[in-house]
């Protein structure tokens, strides 16, 4: 997984490209993350246009991320889904704990 980091003055977006299923994509997505807290960055929008599979470990490491920003008073919402992963959001109830919007605009105005 390749991951891209756009910062703005109101969100930060994550745009993750590949999967999610490796030890090497969730290392990539933490230090990403861990890198982004560090400086203080905690509205984070992650853009799954190029994101074809999640298993349930990366599942897991969203909400992992979600609960570490809420903790910090931040907040993290998800654009771009698949039909197929929408589905698979919707049928986890990962929706309940993390946003999900049509477009990155609508993630800013959300959080």
């Amino acid at each position: 997984m390749r991951v891209e980091i756009k910062e703005s003055e109101k969100a930060v977006s994550l745009s993750l490209y590949g999967s999610i299923r490796t030890n090497e994509d969730y290392t990539a997505f933490k230090e990403a993350m861990d890198g982004l807290i560090e400086k203080g960055k905690t509205r984070i929008i992650l853009n799954f246009k190029e994101v074809h599979f999640i298993n349930s470990s990366g599942l897991g490491r969203l909400v992992l991320a979600a609960k570490k920003l809420k903790e910090l008073n931040g907040a993290m919402s998800i654009v771009n889904l698949s039909d197929d992963l929408k589905e698979l959001f919707l049928f986890t109830r990962l929706d309940t704990k993390i946003p999900i919007f049509k477009t990155e605009e609508e993630a800013i105005a959300g959080l």
